[in-house]
């Protein structure tokens, strides 16, 4: 990714946050003191970063870097139940090959309910399909179209207008298939054709996510944690 790709994502998670479209600056960490909040999250953006939550939180964080906050020492900041690290990964070019010859494609919300189904709740939770649009859902060519077996779905959320949020989930029986690589081919390609940068988030843990987006061309350039205030 250049610059101007950069540019572009933090200025997303600037206005997701209603930060201020600058708040993400090389070299700085932002620091939004939010009495309201409900967690303490540090974004982190290349070499930019920032730190959102109350102020009495933020005033503990002031000694610990991106590193360690990252690493777990957001722990030390509150009491509440922990969300990431999550790995922020983007990608700058669409890619022309999804491996598969003449796949049968559904984007109908029907089948994407079929396959939240057959999945494993964190599973569903994480690929958050619910609040994606475009849906692609691969579905099995050994029955009509009505009665096929959703094998995998993949679908983007629009951020601000700047980034396709694409979240992917497939059926556990038809994992390690590549049915999941073709889906989130198509749901990329199509956020690239609407004028937004991809963004793939998966945990830091997920090995399986995280190889699957390198596949796919996308770079690891971010992370999100967040702790719940208690």
């Amino acid at each position: 990714m250049d610059s101007h790709h950069h540019d572009i994502i933090r200025l997303a998670w600037s206005r997701h946050f209603d930060l201020g479209d600058s708040a993400f600056r090389p070299g700085v960490r932002h620091v939004h003191s939010d009495e309201n909040a409900t967690s303490v999250t540090l974004v982190r953006l290349g070499d930019s970063s920032a730190l959102i939550g109350p102020a009495s939180a933020l005033t503990a964080a002031a000694t610990m870097s991106d590193d360690e906050l990252t690493g777990g020492r957001l722990r030390e900041l509150a009491s509440g139940r922990t969300s990431g690290p999550i790995v922020l990964s983007y990608a700058d070019d669409a890619g022309t090959t999804i491996d598969r010859h003449d796949p049968l494609i559904s984007h109908e919300r029907a089948h994407v309910d079929s396959l939240e189904s057959a999945c494993a709740p964190d599973d569903v939770i994480a690929a958050d399909l619910v609040h994606k649009q475009s849906w692609f859902t691969l579905l099995g060519d050994d029955a009509p179209v009505d009665a096929a077996a959703p094998l995998a779905s993949a679908g983007y959320a629009e951020w601000q207008g700047l980034l396709g949020d694409v979240g992917v989930l497939t059926a556990p029986d038809a994992r390690r298939q590549g049915n999941g690589q073709v889906v989130s081919r198509l749901a990329t390609n199509e956020a690239f054709d609407e004028g937004m940068i991809p963004q793939w988030r998966c945990h830091a843990d997920n090995v399986v996510a995280r190889r699957l987006g390198a596949r796919l061309g996308f770079e690891e350039w971010g992370a999100l944690v967040s702790i719940e205030v208690g």
